[in-house]
């Protein structure tokens, strides 16, 4: 059966390929469009099993409250910042959203796979999903997303009610946390072993001054009270509010206005390809090995 445009054309409909993929699925298939599907499919998986080694530090974060008050957080990564625009692939960062909004965290890429297999196909690029975060609806849950998509939090609060103060005051501090950055929540939530490690930096540092061991068994804790202040949400100068205010000032004043305890129980803040080592292009020193130095 010879293969028309129209076949073509109504197999890049269902399955977004190449026209010359679509073509070649459809002569091996002999027609049958739905034969030819699954040779597209087949085909897929085998280029992205060729693209799964590529680097994929780009993409997208994103963070979404659902309409039952689930908070979800995902980056999905890919190559290129021009495929983080396309609107297939932010399409499939929507479902991945769904997925973990509707059935949680646990086995989302094998959930996807094969929509990812698909896009990666289509698009030509390795496509992974990275990392999820769900916090359910037993608390209030609120959401920022830095513009660019490439900063994304979510913060649970327990407590308070759901008048405006409390609103702003969960919508602000997410805006701090993609400001500041900070470890955790307060002093308590600290690992031990962190605070193990800024101990030997600072007793470190201060020998090095030549501070007697006296001395620097005194100073250690104004080290690790500055420490906190730096790296502890509660204990941080807040962004959006006055100078030398803390967020803990804030929060403290929020529960003596509305009458009611609120207790900040937990956040999650996502940058965009943090912790993946990129690939750096040195183009002299391509140009020099292929001409052998000349």
């Amino acid at each position: 059966m010879k293969v028309t445009a129209a076949h073509v054309k109504e197999l890049r409909e269902r399955t977004g390929a190449g026209m010359m993929d679509c073509r070649k699925a459809l002569i091996e298939s002999e027609c049958d469009l739905e034969l030819a599907i699954e040779v597209l499919r087949k085909a897929g998986a085998a280029k992205a099993a060729k693209k799964s080694g590529r680097v994929a530090a780009e993409g997208l974060v994103d963070a979404v409250i659902t309409a039952d008050g689930t908070a979800v957080l995902v980056e999905v990564n890919c190559e290129t910042d021009f495929v983080a625009r396309n609107e297939s692939f932010r399409s499939f960062v929507d479902t991945i959203k769904s997925t973990v909004a509707n059935e949680g965290v646990d086995g989302v890429a094998d959930k996807v796979n094969v929509a990812r297999t698909e896009l990666v196909a289509t698009i030509g690029e390795n496509i992974k999903v990275r990392r999820a975060e769900r916090f359910d609806s037993d608390s209030a849950n609120f959401a920022y997303v830095h513009p660019g998509n490439r900063i994304a939090v979510i913060l649970q609060l327990q407590g308070g009610n759901d008048s405006d103060e409390v609103s702003k005051f969960g919508k602000d501090l997410c805006f701090h946390i993609a400001a500041m950055n900070p470890l955790c929540t307060s002093q308590n939530d600290v690992p031990s072993d962190v605070i193990e490690q800024e101990r030997r930096i600072a007793r470190e540092q201060l020998t090095a001054e030549g501070k007697p061991e006296g001395m620097i068994e005194k100073i250690i804790p104004g080290k690790l009270k500055r420490f906190y202040k730096d790296r502890c949400l509660l204990d941080q100068e807040a962004a959006m509010g006055d100078d030398g205010v803390t967020n803990q000032a804030l929060l403290d004043a929020l529960m003596k206005s509305i009458d009611t305890p609120v207790t900040v129980t937990g956040f999650m803040r996502y940058e965009l390809g943090e912790g993946i080592e990129k690939k750096v292009d040195n183009l002299a020193a391509e140009v020099a090995a292929m001409t052998g130095g000349a």
